[in-house]
């Protein structure tokens, strides 16, 4: 069979990108290992403007915003599923934050997100109180999980996806096109999350991955509308149950959950949380990230049949529906711009 596109990877990044291939009325085959453990499958979803650490704009956030919320809503529409849920957040300031809020959100032009004035109650007994509380208007949190789910049945109805794992030793490369297996390809693009770091043909790129844990709590009496946000997030979802994270993690970068990072969750949600949750799941994944925090986007430079669509981290509910586009365009010759941060030739400036 003859495609455009191979697609390695229908975690968050494979998924927007091959939406916009599709848009663009191209031919996509994707390849989705179900033994592979992703970080989509494990993901909050949260979606946060701002940098709360340094009270600054998250990166190239005034760009992606709207990009952003047309991709999940036209994705919605397209998959009669709901998945995606603006809404705000609140942010829990002891005494010397109340005093810096206002003052940065003016000097760092948070206005389009941020509420200027902290106010100091908050009708829910389960909180405990802090000095005040600061609100993030455009925030919200993403299903990821259900996203892909139902884009995966998508796929599948188009026959433009395989449940199995891609042997990059069987890729066979051309001047003007591949093939794998029986398939011949324009071009592959791997989407394949923390698993491109053992990928053979991008050994020049700097990964630097970071693995993350969350809870999975039921509160039955916290009847929380909003996020919270404190030394940890707290999410609601859906029937009482809320995501609570998460950790971070340089070291021992497996998929396994481990009892420090439980524990290390449940005690900074003793500090914002007076309720005690009646079930609890713990999760763990790989955050696919570079060594910049940038994510990783384009074609190598020796062989331009090859493509990557990675390197999102945490911020991926954010910025991949914004470089999907962008990388859609450019892969079909609509633009030749990639964004020289996310740039894959930033690895290649000096060979």
């Amino acid at each position: 069979m003859e495609v455009d596109y191979i697609i390695v990877g229908q975690g968050l990044a494979g998924t927007l990108l091959a939406s916009e291939l599709l848009k663009r009325n191209k031919t996509i085959m994707v390849f989705d290992d179900p033994d592979q453990s992703s970080a989509s499958e494990v993901a909050a979803g949260l979606i946060n403007p701002v940098i709360f650490r340094r009270m600054t704009k998250s990166w190239m956030v005034d760009s992606v915003f709207q990009q952003m919320e047309s991709t999940y809503l036209f994705l919605e529409k397209l998959l009669n599923s709901s998945f995606y849920f603006p809404g705000r957040m609140l942010k829990l300031l002891n005494e010397d934050e109340d005093g810096l809020w206002k003052e940065k959100v003016f000097a760092n032009h948070l206005n389009d997100y941020l509420v200027p004035e902290p106010f100091k109650k908050y009708n829910n007994n389960k909180i405990i109180s802090p000095f005040s509380f600061g609100y993030i208007n455009k925030s919200g949190r993403l299903d990821i999980q259900k996203l892909i789910f139902h884009f995966s049945q998508f796929l599948e109805q188009k026959n433009s996806i395989r449940k199995e794992k891609f042997h990059v030793e069987k890729l066979k490369l051309n001047a003007e096109f591949l093939t794998y297996e029986n398939i011949l390809a324009g071009k592959i693009i791997f989407c394949e999350g923390a698993a491109a770091s053992e990928n053979p043909l991008f050994k020049n790129l700097r990964f630097k991955h970071s693995k993350g844990e969350i809870l999975e709590l039921k509160f039955p009496d916290l009847h929380l509308n909003e996020i919270l946000n404190g030394d940890v997030f707290v999410m609601p979802t859906a029937n009482d149950w809320y995501k609570i994270g998460a950790t971070y993690s340089w070291d021992h970068l497996t998929p396994e959950t481990t009892i420090q990072a439980r524990i290390e969750i449940l005690n900074k949600l003793k500090q914002i949380i007076s309720d005690n949750p009646t079930e609890i799941i713990q999760k763990a994944g790989i955050r696919p990230t570079m060594h910049d925090r940038k994510p990783v986007i384009g074609v190598l430079p020796e062989n331009p049949q090859v493509g990557i669509f990675n390197g999102f981290g945490s911020k991926g509910v954010l910025l991949a529906p914004y470089f999907a586009n962008q990388f859609a365009d450019y892969l079909i010759g609509i633009t030749s711009f990639i964004h020289p941060e996310a740039d894959i030739k930033r690895f290649y400036k000096h060979k």
